[in-house]
Protein backbone atom coordinates (compact mmCIF):
# COMPACT_ATOMS: atom_id res chain seq x y z
CA UNK A 1 0.00 0.00 0.00
CA UNK A 2 2.91 2.20 0.61
CA UNK A 3 4.57 1.76 -2.12
CA UNK A 4 1.65 2.32 -4.47
CA UNK A 5 0.87 5.54 -2.52
CA UNK A 6 4.50 6.55 -3.30
CA UNK A 7 4.04 5.82 -6.75
CA UNK A 8 0.91 7.71 -6.96
CA UNK A 9 2.42 10.23 -5.85
CA UNK A 10 5.93 10.40 -7.90
CA UNK A 11 3.78 10.22 -10.62
CA UNK A 12 1.76 13.15 -9.44
CA UNK A 13 4.32 15.10 -8.74
CA UNK A 14 5.99 14.16 -12.23
CA UNK A 15 2.91 15.18 -14.35
CA UNK A 16 2.61 18.80 -12.38
CA UNK A 17 5.90 19.57 -13.41
CA UNK A 18 6.44 18.38 -16.80
CA UNK A 19 2.51 19.82 -17.25
CA UNK A 20 3.69 23.47 -16.00
CA UNK A 21 6.63 23.28 -18.17
CA UNK A 22 4.68 22.49 -21.33
CA UNK A 23 1.42 24.79 -21.01
CA UNK A 24 4.00 27.69 -20.07
CA UNK A 25 2.83 31.53 -21.47
CA UNK A 26 6.11 31.79 -23.13
CA UNK A 27 7.57 35.16 -24.36
CA UNK A 28 7.55 34.80 -28.03
CA UNK A 29 3.78 33.73 -27.34
CA UNK A 30 3.57 36.99 -25.65
CA UNK A 31 4.80 39.14 -28.21
CA UNK A 32 2.49 37.87 -30.64
CA UNK A 33 0.00 38.12 -28.47
CA UNK A 34 0.89 42.13 -27.91
CA UNK A 35 1.29 42.07 -31.72
CA UNK A 36 -1.94 40.92 -32.53
CA UNK A 37 -4.02 43.33 -30.09
CA UNK A 38 -2.13 46.22 -31.32
CA UNK A 39 -3.53 44.92 -35.14
CA UNK A 40 -6.87 44.79 -34.01
CA UNK A 41 -6.57 48.20 -32.05
CA UNK A 42 -5.54 49.66 -35.30
CA UNK A 43 -8.49 47.64 -37.27
CA UNK A 44 -10.76 49.04 -34.81
CA UNK A 45 -9.94 52.60 -35.02
CA UNK A 46 -9.63 52.82 -39.30
CA UNK A 47 -13.54 51.11 -38.31
CA UNK A 48 -14.10 54.29 -36.45
CA UNK A 49 -12.30 56.68 -39.14
CA UNK A 50 -14.23 55.28 -41.88
CA UNK A 51 -17.22 54.10 -40.26
CA UNK A 52 -17.51 50.68 -40.88
CA UNK A 53 -19.31 48.55 -38.22
CA UNK A 54 -17.20 45.23 -39.59
CA UNK A 55 -13.94 46.67 -39.21
CA UNK A 56 -14.94 47.51 -35.16
CA UNK A 57 -16.65 44.12 -34.38
CA UNK A 58 -13.74 42.67 -36.11
CA UNK A 59 -10.80 44.47 -34.44
CA UNK A 60 -12.66 44.02 -30.93
CA UNK A 61 -13.33 40.26 -31.56
CA UNK A 62 -9.51 39.68 -32.29
CA UNK A 63 -8.54 42.02 -29.38
CA UNK A 64 -10.99 40.51 -26.63
CA UNK A 65 -9.42 36.65 -27.48
CA UNK A 66 -5.91 38.08 -27.36
CA UNK A 67 -6.27 39.82 -24.45
CA UNK A 68 -8.17 37.10 -22.32
CA UNK A 69 -4.61 34.90 -23.17
CA UNK A 70 -2.53 37.18 -22.13
CA UNK A 71 0.00 37.08 -18.96
CA UNK A 72 2.32 39.52 -17.28
CA UNK A 73 6.37 38.50 -17.78
CA UNK A 74 7.66 36.11 -15.11
CA UNK A 75 10.15 37.78 -13.12
CA UNK A 76 12.36 34.33 -11.81
CA UNK A 77 14.22 36.66 -9.15
CA UNK A 78 10.99 39.13 -8.02
CA UNK A 79 9.68 37.67 -4.58
CA UNK A 80 5.74 36.03 -4.56
CA UNK A 81 4.29 39.82 -4.31
CA UNK A 82 5.41 41.38 -6.70
CA UNK A 83 4.63 38.48 -9.55
CA UNK A 84 0.92 38.21 -7.83
CA UNK A 85 1.10 42.02 -8.24
CA UNK A 86 1.59 41.88 -12.09
CA UNK A 87 -0.45 39.17 -12.17
CA UNK A 88 -3.56 40.52 -10.72
CA UNK A 89 -2.77 44.04 -12.68
CA UNK A 90 -2.71 42.10 -16.06
CA UNK A 91 -5.37 39.89 -15.27
CA UNK A 92 -7.91 42.94 -14.32
CA UNK A 93 -6.38 45.29 -17.16
CA UNK A 94 -7.29 42.66 -19.40
CA UNK A 95 -10.85 42.25 -17.94
CA UNK A 96 -11.83 45.90 -18.65
CA UNK A 97 -10.48 45.77 -22.30
CA UNK A 98 -12.59 43.02 -23.24
CA UNK A 99 -15.81 44.96 -21.60
CA UNK A 100 -14.79 48.10 -23.54
CA UNK A 101 -14.57 46.40 -26.43
CA UNK A 102 -18.40 44.87 -26.39
CA UNK A 103 -19.27 47.98 -24.91
CA UNK A 104 -17.75 49.93 -27.97
CA UNK A 105 -19.35 47.17 -30.69
CA UNK A 106 -22.77 47.77 -29.01
CA UNK A 107 -22.60 51.28 -28.78
CA UNK A 108 -21.78 51.55 -32.34
CA UNK A 109 -24.47 49.31 -33.21
CA UNK A 110 -26.96 51.66 -31.23
CA UNK A 111 -25.86 54.57 -33.25
CA UNK A 112 -23.76 56.13 -30.53
CA UNK A 113 -20.54 56.42 -32.31
CA UNK A 114 -19.34 59.40 -29.41
CA UNK A 115 -19.74 56.67 -26.89
CA UNK A 116 -18.25 54.13 -28.63
CA UNK A 117 -15.27 56.10 -29.64
CA UNK A 118 -15.05 57.59 -25.52
CA UNK A 119 -14.81 53.34 -25.09
CA UNK A 120 -12.26 52.69 -27.44
CA UNK A 121 -10.29 55.84 -26.41
CA UNK A 122 -10.78 54.06 -22.85
CA UNK A 123 -9.16 50.65 -24.49
CA UNK A 124 -5.83 52.30 -25.00
CA UNK A 125 -5.79 54.27 -21.95
CA UNK A 126 -6.18 50.40 -20.31
CA UNK A 127 -3.46 49.34 -22.69
CA UNK A 128 -1.02 52.21 -21.38
CA UNK A 129 -1.58 51.35 -17.74
CA UNK A 130 -0.59 47.96 -18.15
CA UNK A 131 2.28 48.54 -20.14
CA UNK A 132 3.05 51.66 -17.46
CA UNK A 133 2.72 49.36 -14.21
CA UNK A 134 4.04 46.26 -15.37
CA UNK A 135 6.72 47.37 -18.00
CA UNK A 136 7.49 50.05 -16.42
CA UNK A 137 7.60 52.62 -18.95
Amino acid sequence: MKQLRRNVVAVTIITTILGSTAFAYSDAERIQDMQAMESAVQQMQKGFLYNNLKDIAAGAKVLKEHTAKIEPPIDKNADSFKRNYAYDVTKREARKIINLADSAVKKYKEHRPKQAINDFTKILKQCMTCHARIRKW
